[in-house]
C-alpha cells in the first residue's frame, strides 16, 4: 500500500497529474488493498436539508462491481433528513473518516442502502481542500467484511492528501491559464496584501512603462500608497474599509490612477477578494490589476457627449439647466446676484436659406468660439438649440453683465467668418435678466431673459435689453 501511494505521489506531482493520475492512484490503491471498488464522490453543494454529489472517479476490480455511469450516481441530490445520514455528512464536513462492517450496523436506512449495493465493508476518507470538504475517497469491499486497521487508515488518509494536492495544483494551473488568457486580452498584474506583515507584492507588468523581465515586486503599504494618485488614496482606503465591514463574499473593485516607474499615470481597476482565518479575521486581500485606460477614454467621451453640444462643443441644455438651478440656490442662500445673457443670431434663417446649413453651422461654431474667449472662471456658455445661446454669469450684477454683453455685441459684429470663399458678417441680439437673491426658478429667470431678448429684436436687433424684477428698461 505504501509503495502504491509513493508511486502515485510521484505521478500526480510530476507525471500525468489531474485527472489521469487520480485514476492510476485509485487503481494502485484497489490492487494494493484487494477491495472490490475504489471511488471518489465530489461534493457539489451542502445545505441544511440537502446534499448534491457527483460520482467522478472509480476503479473496479471486475465489471460486476462497476457503478460509474449509473444514472443514480450522476449529479444526484439526497435529503439530509435521517439522523444517521445527517451525522455522516456532519462528520465528513469535519474531515473525519468512517469505517463500516455492514453486518455490525444497526438495522436501518444506512444498512439497507449498503446491502442493496452488496457491500460487506466500507471505508470513507473525506478529501479536504483548503479546509473545505471537497469530496470523499471510498473503498467498497463486496466480498469481505473487512475491519480496517489504524495503520491502513493512516496510509489511506495520505492518499486523500495526495488527491487534495492534485485538486489544488489543477486549480492553480487553471488560474494560470485564465491569467495568461487575460494578459493576452489586456495588460494586467497580480497582487496580494498580507494583513499580518503589512507587505504587498505585485507582478511588474503594470508598474513598468517599458516591459522588462523582472521578478515580482514587494514593498510596504506606505510605499505602495505613493504609487497611487493622491486624489485616489483616501477613496481607496474608504472603499476597502466599507468592503471589510460588508459582504466579503463579493468581489472588491476600485478604479484608480497608478504611477509607473517613469512617473506616467495609467488608469487601472483593482479587483480582489478577502481570505480570512477560522475566526473571521482577514489575512490576505489578493487579486489582479487590469489596465483600463481604453475604457476610461470611452467613459470620458460618453460623459462629454452627455453634457456637451456636439456641434459647437459648449455646454448642452441638460447640463445648463442643472447648473442654473445650482447657481440660483447659491444666490438665494448667500444673497448674491446672478445674471444670464440670452442671445441668438440676427437673421440666422436667411444665412441658412441663402448659403445652406453648413454655412449656418460654421456661423454657430464661430459665435461659440468668440463667446468662449470672454468667459470668466465660473461662467457657463450653453447652446439651448438652433441659434439660441445663453451665458450664465454667477455673482454678477446687472451693470457688469451688461458690460460683458456689449463687448460680445461688438466682438461678433467686428469678427466675420469665411465660408466657401465668402466673408460673412453676423450680429446678435441679447436679453439680460438678473436675480438679486430673491426666490425664483430657472424657468422664470429664462422667461425674463427671453422677454428682454424679444424686446431687443423689436428695437432693431444688434443690441442688448435688460430685464430686472418685472420691469423692462
Amino acid at each position: 500500500m505504501l509503495s502504491a501511494i509513493a508511486r502515485s505521489a510521484e505521478e500526480l506531482t510530476s507525471g500525468k497529474g489531474w485527472p489521469d493520475g487520480v485514476n492510476d492512484l485509485l487503481a494502485a490503491l484497489g490492487q494494493a488493498t484487494g477491495v472490490s471498488r475504489v471511488w471518489i464522490f465530489q461534493t457539489i453543494k451542502v445545505t441544511d436539508t440537502h446534499i448534491t454529489q457527483n460520482y467522478t472517479f472509480e476503479w473496479a476490480a471486475a465489471p460486476r462491481y462497476k457503478q460509474l455511469g449509473m444514472p443514480m450516481f450522476s449529479m444526484f441530490t439526497n435529503k439530509i433528513n435521517r439522523p444517521e445520514y445527517r451525522e455522516t455528512v456532519q462528520s465528513r464536513l469535519r474531515g473525519e473518516w468512517q469505517k463500516m462492517v455492514i453486518d455490525q450496523l444497526e438495522p436501518g436506512w444506512l444498512k439497507d442502502t449498503l446491502e442493496v449495493q452488496k457491500i460487506k465493508s466500507m471505508l470513507t476518507i473525506p478529501v479536504m481542500v483548503e479546509d473545505n470538504w471537497w469530496g470523499t475517497l471510498g473503498f467498497d469491499d463486496c466480498e469481505r467484511a473487512y475491519d480496517w486497521s489504524d495503520v491502513e487508515i493512516a496510509l489511506l488518509k495520505t492518499a486523500g492528501y495526495l488527491i487534495s494536492n492534485a485538486v489544488l495544483r489543477d486549480r492553480l494551473s487553471a488560474k494560470r491559464r485564465q491569467f495568461s488568457i487575460l494578459k493576452e486580452l489586456t495588460d494586467s498584474s497580480v497582487w496580494e496584501f498580507d494583513f499580518k506583515t503589512g507587505q504587498i507584492w505585485c507582478s511588474p507588468e503594470l508598474l513598468h512603462s517599458v516591459p522588462v523581465p523582472t521578478d515580482n515586486i514587494r514593498f510596504s503599504l506606505h510605499k505602495a500608497m505613493h504609487l497611487i494618485h493622491p486624489d485616489d488614496r483616501r477613496p481607496l482606503i474608504s472603499s476597502i474599509s466599507r468592503y471589510l465591514k460588508g459582504d466579503r463574499k463579493k468581489v472588491f473593485r476600485f478604479d484608480m490612477r497608478l504611477f509607473t516607474d517613469c512617473g506616467d499615470l495609467r488608469w487601472v481597476e483593482l479587483i480582489g477578494n478577502i481570505r480570512s482565518n477560522d475566526s473571521g479575521k482577514p489575512e490576505q486581500l489578493a487579486g489582479i490589476l487590469i489596465d483600463i485606460r481604453k475604457r476610461k477614454r470611452e467613459e470620458e467621451r460618453l460623459r462629454a457627449e452627455a453634457i456637451t453640444d456636439p456641434l459647437t462643443g459648449v455646454t448642452n441644455r441638460r447640463l445648463f439647466e442643472h447648473r442654473l438651478q445650482e447657481f440660483i440656490d447659491h444666490s438665494i442662500n448667500e444673497g448674491t446676484e446672478l445674471s444670464v445673457l440670452f442671445f441668438d443670431i440676427d437673421h440666422f434663417k436667411e444665412l441658412n436659406d441663402k448659403y445652406g446649413h453648413q454655412a449656418g453651422d460654421k456661423g454657430l461654431r464661430h459665435l461659440a468660439k468668440i463667446c468662449e474667449s470672454y468667459l470668466r472662471h465660473n461662467d457657463i456658455l450653453a447652446r439651448l438649440g438652433g441659434d439660441e445661446f445663453v451665458l450664465l454669469l454667477p455673482k454678477t450684477d446687472p451693470k457688469t453683465a451688461s458690460a460683458i454683453g456689449k463687448r460680445l455685441l461688438d466682438a461678433v459684429k467686428s469678427t466675420p467668418f469665411e465660408y466657401d470663399g465668402k466673408i460673412h458678417r453676423m450680429t446678435i441680439s441679447i436679453g439680460l435678466a438678473s436675480n438679486d437673491g430673491r426666490l425664483t426658478t430657472p424657468a422664470r429667470l429664462i422667461e425674463r431673459a427671453d422677454t428682454a431678448l424679444y424686446e431687443a429684436k423689436q428695437r432693431g436687433r444688434n443690441r442688448l435689453e435688460t430685464l430686472t424684477g418685472c420691469l423692462l428698461r
